[in-house]
């Protein structure tokens, strides 16, 4: 990977808004919501028509009842979403005499075949607010305005810099993610300590989901889907959707934890890097180790949400082979034992480390390959001073 100036390396992150329509915005959200939804379906009817015919002309051999309901599936799942979409042409981002921050919004304001339109300035909800700090006056990145229940939210796509100079030191914070409790831990190759460890305990993230899995077994009642009303469906899917949230709810706190640490890194004067393993890798293990665990926790959408949550960051993410980060003893190199409970801990004969956290000691393994394999090689490669790969490290 390439040496970079702060300026360069750009990535993109969502974030969500929380809007404080007064009573007569609302109702002009909701007219304009509903003109989406008219339109939806006038397209929706098309797109069924040229899905429909396509098939057909590829002769695929299924009957035209199984055809009808693909094709309306399909464009339901595509079309389905009530949102507001925006851009530069019809909102941004204002801050009117520093009062706080309001998106100007060009919304239809009258009834019938008129198509008057009129600017209106949305708060945004400082409390709900996390990311103020993200909006710059008189920006429009891609949005759009959605409503749940009965408020109304901005989810808005903004660039993320990567913070990055290349006359800086480097620290790596090694990232082992586990389904009972992630591990990270930072090294410093400066002074070759780990000068700080964290775990997450996610058994409070399991208890959560679990018991929303409860409700929607008992909505399913050992029903097939089929067998299920469409409000039934409806239910369950919104569930699912908590189930998503509660996993996402645990990736930001862990997350949280993380950037204060780099943030502090940050201004000591070191680039900051994040090394996680490889997605196969933790997958095929975390099946293997946590089978009695939810296995919401080990799939791979899980650890990949996690893996863009992170690098929607403003800091470098790495991924390294998963290869013997939990065999091998972070300070000596020799193979490890393992025993305790749940095979949590490690001792290794060679070097004398005893009853150590197996995580961390693959949070630091993670840290040191990520090290060894992509920025020693690139300060080598980059003509700096020559840093020696097999340096000591000390516990």
């Amino acid at each position: 990977m390439s040496g970079r100036g702060r300026s360069s390396g750009e990535n993109y992150r969502a974030i969500t808004l929380r809007l404080e329509p007064t009573k007569k915005q609302k109702r002009l959200l909701e007219r304009n919501l509903q003109t989406v939804v008219k339109m939806l379906e006038i397209s929706r009817y098309e797109f069924q028509k040229q899905i429909y015919h396509k098939f057909k002309e590829e002769q695929f051999d299924v009957s035209s009842r199984l055809l009808d309901l693909m094709v309306q599936r399909i464009s339901k799942s595509l079309m389905s979403n009530k949102v507001l979409p925006l851009d530069e042409r019809n909102y941004k981002f204002v801050n009117p005499s520093g009062r706080g921050w309001f998106i100007e919004v060009l919304l239809r304001s009258a009834k019938g075949r008129s198509r008057k339109e009129a600017k209106e300035l949305i708060p945004i909800c400082r409390t709900d607010n996390k990311y103020y700090s993200d909006i710059i006056d008189g920006t429009a990145y891609p949005a759009v305005i959605y409503q749940q229940g009965d408020d109304y939210f901005l989810t808005v796509t903004i660039p993320v810099e990567k913070r990055w100079e290349d006359e800086r030191p480097v620290v790596v914070i090694g990232i082992d993610l586990n389904q009972r409790k992630h591990a990270a831990s930072l090294y410093n190759p400066e002074t070759g300590r780990f000068e700080w460890n964290t775990f997450f305990d996610l058994e409070p993230v399991d208890r959560k989901i679990k018991e929303i899995q409860r409700k929607i077994s008992q909505i399913q009642r050992g029903r097939k889907p089929t067998e299920l009303t469409e409000e039934e469906r409806e239910q369950i899917n919104k569930l699912y959707e908590r189930i998503r949230k509660v996993i996402d709810k645990g990736h930001g706190d862990f997350i949280r934890k993380l950037l204060e640490v780099a943030d502090a890194y940050w201004e000591k004067g070191y680039d900051v890097v994040f090394a996680v393993e490889e997605l196969k890798g933790i997958t095929k293990r975390a099946g293997k180790d946590y089978a009695p665990f939810n296995r919401w926790l080990h799939s791979q959408w899980c650890y990949r949400r996690f893996g863009i949550l992170l690098d929607s960051r403003q800091y470098e993410v790495v991924e390294v082979s998963p290869a013997y980060t939990s065999k091998l003893c972070h300070r000596c190199g020799s193979e490890v034992k393992i025993h305790g409970k749940h095979k949590r801990l490690i001792t290794c004969p060679s070097c004398g480390l005893k009853d150590f956290s197996r995580d961390l000691n693959s949070a630091r393994n993670i840290a040191i390959k990520a090290y060894k394999e992509f920025y020693a090689k690139r300060a080598k490669d980059a003509g700096n001073v020559e840093m020696e790969a097999d340096a000591g490290i000390a516990g």
